[in-house]
């Protein structure tokens, strides 16, 4: 079984935002351990008074909330530490979909973010299954922060009649999973890389999303991972 943690950035609500993000990555079922112990052992080389602080892009690039009185200097090393760590390791896929408010007018921004993301992630499944012959399921599991009934609605909906598009979701084992992201280190993971992306598109500054451009998933030359409408 392959597991998604999900996070976003960039609020649909807030009219000084431009952009919208929803994006994170899959591994296998094994994998989420091993994050948390490199994801640990990066706190403990640069941070080790504060072992349970929590990795959440804007705070962390800002200095804001429990990293107010963190230097940048630090700040920046966890954070690239981090981003490094994902586009070191192959069995890391990346999945994400940005929305350019000023490019969807009269869409619901927040459904069609998770339709791309869990129309990809469920695409990259029947790809393994296709290729090895080797059927795998998978489960979205996202920060406790999103609209949770949103999304278990249009979960049910895809798995039963088909998205937007016309075609259901066949590999998920279960409806999406919401989890606090205080006691999950893979869904910080997952607020670092949507922070990453959303820097990217709003402000033009690719200083993370450069060092992960390359994770997202690929079959061959096409890029299957990362959705932009904007």
């Amino acid at each position: 079984m392959y597991l998604m943690y999900i996070d976003d950035s960039g609020s649909v609500t807030d009219k000084k935002c431009n952009h919208c993000v929803l994006a994170g990555f899959a591994v296998y079922e094994t994998k989420p351990y091993w994050i948390e112990q490199a994801l640990n052992g990066i706190i403990d080389e640069y941070l080790p008074a504060y072992p349970d602080v929590e990795l959440h892009g804007s705070p962390m690039h800002s200095g804001h909330k429990e990293w107010r009185g963190i230097s940048q200097n630090i700040r920046e090393n966890i954070i690239m530490a981090i981003l490094d760590l994902i586009a070191a390791d192959r069995s890391i896929r990346l999945f994400a979909s940005v929305i350019a408010k000023s490019a969807t007018p009269n869409i619901d921004i927040s459904g069609d973010l998770f339709t791309q993301v869990a129309s990809r992630f469920d695409m990259f499944l029947g790809r393994i299954y296709k290729r090895n012959k080797n059927p795998q399921r998978g489960i979205a599991i996202f920060d406790k922060s999103t609209s949770e009934l949103t999304i278990q609605r249009l979960s049910h909906i895809f798995t039963t009649t088909g998205h937007q598009w016309g075609k259901r979701l066949n590999n998920f084992a279960e409806v999406p999973l919401f989890l606090d992201s205080k006691m999950s280190r893979s869904i910080q993971m997952a607020d670092l890389i949507a922070y990453s992306i959303f820097r990217h598109f709003e402000y033009k500054d690719s200083k993370y999303f450069s060092i992960i451009q390359n994770c997202f998933d690929t079959d061959g030359k096409d890029i299957h991972g990362l959705h932009m409408l904007v």
